[in-house]
Parts: structure tokens; sequence; C-alpha cells
């Protein structure tokens, strides 16, 4: 299963405009450009609240993975290969009501300051940073401070600029209390920064954003039971063999509701028997390498992709799923396809318009 948490708060802070906030702003950037001589520097902050997804995880029986996403807007000048990092912010900030270019403000955080009023600079001797244990940032403390150990990245070769980092252990040391949830910090690591190289800007939609693309926090975990009962298994191939139906999806579905949709396999063609049974009601289990795979219906963008996480379970009934569509946008068509992989290492893909919306 998975489950999207949208940020509570977002900001991006800039070398070249250091008192400046920009938390109300619908694009996030995340850079390292040279004007001339002039470097400018840009890194973002996103946090999320962690009661509802510590509540989700203490249900969840097995490993579990976390991943920070986050839609591109716009890229510029940036290098065909590169890496991102994302380290835990080690200072508590406030996301402000500036944007970049239109609400100039001073209110929030900023290069220079976490609140609008305190800077990033707690310790320093003789004119330079010193930090925490544990905790690193600029030379001169400025731009944001964050946990070193706490430390996840995303390497780019010849690849869409979508992000979709692995923040797993970091979620963890906030569920433990080891550290403070501050939030995320997402950069080009200190080393390159201090370089002469360009990295270009990435621009990401904001929680700002008016698109279906802020910022989610992504929870994923391999909910699959497998129960048959007295279910007898498919043979042959789904392209040939054996027929694959949901049974009792629906056009519509509430907004932050758990769905669970049924999927039937039987005999393409059946053999007649005398029976009381009509043969083609008949349900035969899948293969446990059976998958589903949720998608934007406009926009043809994968939520949630074929994989572990998204295996279907049995019951003694037939196989089935869960959808939990809580922070799914509303008032839009989502389309869902089935992956089956038989015995043999066949691979079918069922794409038979399965389209729902949530209201």
């Amino acid at each position: 299963m998975h489950i999207f948490y949208t940020s509570s708060y977002d900001a991006s802070v800039y070398l070249q405009q250091p008192e400046q906030n920009a938390g109300r702003d619908e694009i996030l950037e995340v850079g390292k450009l040279y004007y001339g001589s002039t470097k400018d520097i840009a890194r973002t902050f996103i946090k999320f609240e962690m009661n509802a997804i510590s509540t989700s995880i203490s249900q969840i029986t097995g490993s579990w993975y976390a991943h920070l996403n986050l839609k591109s807007a716009n890229a510029s000048e940036i290098p065909l290969q590169y890496t991102i990092y994302t380290n835990a912010v080690s200072q508590s900030w406030i996301m402000g009501t500036g944007t970049k270019f239109d609400n100039i403000t001073s209110d929030g955080i900023s290069w220079i300051y976490r609140d609008g009023i305190n800077t990033w600079q707690d310790n320093t001797q003789g004119g330079s940073a010193t930090f925490v244990p544990g905790t690193t940032g600029s030379a001169n403390a400025e731009g944001g401070t964050w946990y070193t150990a706490s430390m996840a990245s995303q390497s780019f070769n010849y690849e869409p600029d979508d992000v979709r980092i692995d923040v797993t252990g970091i979620v963890n040391n906030w569920l433990s209390g080891s550290i403070p949830n501050n939030g995320f910090i997402i950069h080009h690591g200190l080393t390159n920064e201090a370089d002469n190289l360009d990295y270009g800007v990435l621009k990401f939609f904001s929680k700002e954003t008016n698109t279906i693309y802020e910022p989610k926090l992504e929870l994923s975990f391999n909910d699959a039971t497998i129960n048959t009962g007295s279910l007898l298994t498919v043979t042959g191939s789904a392209d040939y063999d054996y027929k694959v139906v949901p049974t009792n999806l629906k056009t519509k579905y509430a907004q932050n509701s758990i769905i669970t949709i049924r999927v039937k396999g039987r005999d393409m063609f059946p053999l007649k028997s005398f029976g009381t049974v009509f043969a083609y009601d008949q349900s035969k289990y899948l293969p446990t390498t059976s998958y589903y795979q949720l998608e934007d219906y406009v926009t043809g963008d994968i939520i949630v992709g074929f994989g572990v996480h998204s295996q279907l379970s049995c019951d003694s009934i037939s196989n089935y799923f869960k959808l939990n569509l809580n922070t799914l946008p509303f008032g839009r068509e989502y389309k869902l396809k089935l992956k089956i992989v038989d015995v043999d290492g066949s691979v079918t893909i069922i794409d038979d318009k399965l389209i729902f919306e949530i209201v």
C-alpha cells in the first residue's frame, strides 16, 4: 500500500536575497548559478507533521519506506549528471508569507534568519561559525543548519528532474525522538556549492501551487496477504487461457476513504458441466506476482507503480487490493491497470479503462 502526506510548510532561501522570505511562493528552488563572478545558491526547506504518519507506521507489520516526492516545474542550465542531497534540519524555522518577486517580506525563513528575527548563527567564535556536534552548514552558519548523519541523496544521469528520495532513515530518527522534526533541507551539498561550477536551477511545485503537484511524503509497505482457502489457481496465460476482471469497481469514491477492489480470475472458456453454479462465475486465484498501478487519468502520471508494495492479496473469495485515497486530489479521475506475471514468466498488462473519480 502507498499513503501520501502533503507538506505542512515549505520555502526556499537564496544567497543573493539573504533577508527575503519566499514562504508563500508557488515554486521551490534548488540550485547554484554564477552570474559573472557573482554566485547564487538556492536551498529548499520542507516540513511534514508526523502525527498521522506515526499513527500509520504503528499499524504496519513488517518493513516500510518513506520517500520525499517533488514534481519538477522547470529546470534550467542543469548538467547531465548531478546529485542533490536531503538532510534533517537541526533548528526550527517559520515559513513566512513572502514570495520571491511580488510580496517582498522578511517575516520568516531566509538565508540569514530562521524566523525573520533569529539568525542561523547560534554559535560563533571569532567571526566563524561553530556547529553543535553532529550538525553542519555553510561556513558562516547561514542558509540553514542540518544534521550530518541524517542524509539522503538522489543522483541523476540523463534522467528527468522529478525528485523521489528515500528518506526512511531520517523519518525513523524523527519517530525515535533521536532528533527533532524540523523538516528537510534539499541542496547540492557543501562541496559542490563551494566549487566554481554551475549546477543550474531546479524548480519544483510548492505547497502553494494551484496544481496537483504539491510536495508529498510517500509511505509504502507490502500489506498483501495470501489465504486462498478452497480456490483453485488459474493455469496458462492471462493472454489466452484465463480472464481477469475487477468485480466491484465503482465510478465514484468519497475523498479520504480506504477502498477494497476485488479482482476475479476465471477460465476464459470454462468446460461445460452439470451443476448448480454458473461456470463463468467461478473464481480462481491469480499468481502471487500480480500487481496494480494507479495513474492520473488526465495527465498519465503514475501515482502508484507496479511493484512489491502494490501486490494483490487473496482470500477465499478472490484476489483484491486496498487503495488509501487520503490526500489524493478530489474532483479528478484515476485509472487502474493490472499486471500479471505467470509462472512461465510471461507478462500481461490489463488496461481496460478501469476509471473512477474521487468526489
